[in-house]
This record gives structure tokens, sequence and C-alpha cells, in this order.
């Protein structure tokens, strides 16, 4: 018995090839899902801000009396996440006597993605913030600035992820209720936020490095008027991861 081979006809090379064409964009469009992550890296970070300390306009406090300084503020800082904490700690030369000043805040931010890829994404943080800044003055204690402020904030955030690097830039606004420590008085206060930070887990110091460059700036509105300042700070810092 012979058996005789046939190739197949062409309708058949025809009806695979369509069959084909038809699966493959259903299988080119799909694409997995992603989802947002926020900051994880917890590291210490010591920093300079160069501060600008002096009163707002309408302030009726007498040049005399007024507290108004620029000075370098080392600065030292833990950061958790979405969670960071610093203190600050300067003096300066005020009516030929040596004063100190104080800075003391804490920010705790929840980011909701805009916009995102595997790399990049564009975030929206809320954020509550709270902050005690503290100026000796030329006069008695009661004429020192002692005001802590309690605020809630939002902004953008600019972020590129990558297994070995985590850099972004971050704006943020903040409306605070504010009060003075030595008394009664309230007021309110604002403040604006732009930093921008690298995160280079590659590099062989602890678990990698953070480093960074921030500027802030807060103006006080209360209820005595006296009391009306405005500081604006910026500078680097330098992190360790762990």
């Amino acid at each position: 018995m012979r058996v005789q081979w046939r190739s197949p006809g062409w309708g058949v090379v025809w009806l695979s090839w369509t069959m084909l064409w038809r699966v493959s964009p259903v299988a080119a469009q799909y694409d997995e899902p992603h989802s947002y992550t926020s900051i994880q890296a917890r590291f210490l970070a010591a920093g300079v801000l160069h501060r600008d300390f002096a009163p707002r306009g309408g302030n009726p406090v007498p040049d005399s009396l007024a507290i108004r300084f620029k000075a370098y503020m080392p600065v030292l800082s833990y950061h958790h996440g979405p969670f960071e904490i610093g203190f600050g700690y300067t003096r300066y030369t005020l009516l030929g006597s040596t004063r100190a000043s104080v800075y003391f805040g804490a920010l705790m931010t929840n980011e909701f993605p805009l916009a995102m890829s595997r790399t990049h994404a564009l975030v929206a943080p809320l954020c509550v913030a709270a902050d005690f800044t503290k100026a000796e003055g030329g006069g008695a204690e009661r004429d020192n600035f002692n005001i802590a402020s309690l605020g809630l904030g939002t902004g953008l955030r600019y972020r590129y992820m990558s297994s070995d690097v985590d850099a972004g830039i971050r704006l943020l606004a903040i409306i605070h209720y504010s009060f003075e420590g030595l008394s009664t008085g309230s007021g309110s206060s604002a403040s604006f936020l732009a930093d921008a930070g690298l995160i280079l887990r590659s590099i062989h110091i602890g678990d990698g490095i953070a480093l960074g460059y921030r500027f802030r700036y807060q103006h006080w509105s209360m209820s005595n008027a006296l009391l009306n300042y405005r500081v604006a700070s910026h500078g680097p810092y330098l992190g360790v991861l762990f």
C-alpha cells in the first residue's frame, strides 16, 4: 500500500494566519497593573540650613527690640517612610549679645498616585505637620519668640523608582493653627516646603545613602502683632540608611 502525502491547501494556511493575527494584538495589549508604594527607606541625616529670621511688614515691634538674624543652623533628622522629624539649633548676635534659636519639626504624609508607570510616579501628598520655633530677643524673656504650630497641607510630588535609586521632587503648602508657648495668645501660620532627594542603595555605606536639598518658608499672623515674623531656610543634608 502506498501512502501519498499532500501539502495543506492554501485555505488552511490562510485560516491559520488569520487566527494568529486576531489573537496576537490581544496578547500585546495586556499589561500587568501597577500599584504604588510610598517610600519605605529609613535613615538618619545631618545637614545645615541657612536661616533668615525677621519681622514681617506691619509688625509694630521697635527695631531696637526686633528679632532679626541670619545664621547657619545645624539640623539632625530621622526619616522612616512617610514620617520625618528634625531638630535644629543655632546661635546669633543680637544687640551685642549672643542669643539662641531652636527649631523642631515633624511631618507625616500619605500619598495618592495621579499618574504612574513602573519607574515614574506623580502623586498628591496629604500631610499632617507640627513645628516649634524659638528665637531669643534682646529684651526680657516675654519678648522671645516661642510659637508652636499644628497644620494640614497638600501638594505635588514627582518620583523616580528603581531597584538601586529612588529620587524625587516635592512641593507642599501647609496651613497651621499656631499658639504662644508662654501665654494664651494664638493665631495662624502658613508654610511652603520644597525639597529634592536622592536615595542610592548601591552605595555600600550602611544600606545606602540619602542626600538632598530643602527649602522652607513660614510666616506667622498672631493675635499679638508683635509676634508676626517670617523665616526662610534652605540647605543640604546627607543621611545613611539602616
